[in-house]
């Protein structure tokens, strides 16, 4: 049995290292107590809860992989908004961004299937990859848009897939993360879904087509639990033309 104590103080710690992204129980040996505190005592596991709910929090999932915490509202001061997202964006580069970050999910998870199921290890996946999806996507929105269908899509996305069907794959001798093309706007999606902890680098290369990214456990309870269900499937819809 664990040596720590059914205390506050250690339900708050453990909270505190679920929030960090970057943080694995692997290599934290405190972490893995608390995990193991959590497992075994009922009480603590409230405890741990209800200061996450104090903080606006809610604990999502639980794991020898962590726990993951997430916002538990749009007001929560953890929420990440379209605002947050860069503050020299425009607002349709903003849009555009987070049907970025939708591709590269639906690449990671052609199928709902894959979510569902915990033992599911996605293969690497690479830049052209996501770049394709993100213009399928954008092009199955407008023709959604255009035929009225815009069920259950936030309408302040519009100008994203409007600016995406508008841009070049990528501009020779570009900043790698300039989002005047479809290429920047992936790499600036990819830069901060690892700095979340949503995805890591699987192999890096100077040479950016060359590299390969895999989703965390992280991502997978995310969008499991909270991705727009209709935006994420219209993109694994035409991640699967993409692929066929």
């Amino acid at each position: 049995m664990t040596a720590l104590g059914l205390t506050p103080r250690n339900a708050s710690r453990l909270v505190y290292k679920a929030i960090q992204p970057g943080l694995s129980p692997v290599n934290d040996s405190q972490y893995r107590e608390l995990l193991d505190l959590y497992r075994a005592e009922p009480s603590f596991s409230t405890m741990v809860a209800d200061i996450a709910e104090g903080l606006e929090l809610t604990v999502l999932d639980f794991s020898e992989r962590g726990l993951v915490i997430v916002p538990s509202s749009r007001d929560s001061k953890f929420a990440m908004r379209i605002g947050d997202l860069r503050a020299n964006l425009k607002p349709e580069q903003k849009a555009g961004l987070v049907l970025a970050h939708v591709a590269i999910a639906a690449v990671f998870y052609p199928t709902t299937s894959g979510l569902e199921d915990d033992r599911f290890i996605a293969p690497p996946s690479s830049l052209a990859q996501f770049r394709d999806t993100l213009l399928m996507l954008a092009r199955r929105l407008k023709d959604a848009e255009l035929e009225g269908d815009q069920k259950d899509i936030p309408e302040e996305l519009s100008h994203g897939w409007q600016l995406i069907c508008a841009l070049p794959l990528m501009l020779p001798g570009a900043q790698r993360a300039s989002p005047a093309s479809i290429t920047g706007l992936i790499n600036i999606a990819l830069t901060h879904m690892e700095t979340g902890g949503l995805v890591r680098i699987d192999r890096e290369s100077a040479d950016e087509s060359m590299a390969t990214y895999t989703p965390t456990h992280r991502l997978q309870v995310q969008l499991r639990e909270l991705t727009l269900r209709r935006l994420f499937e219209i993109a694994q819809d035409g991640n699967s033309g993409v692929r066929g």
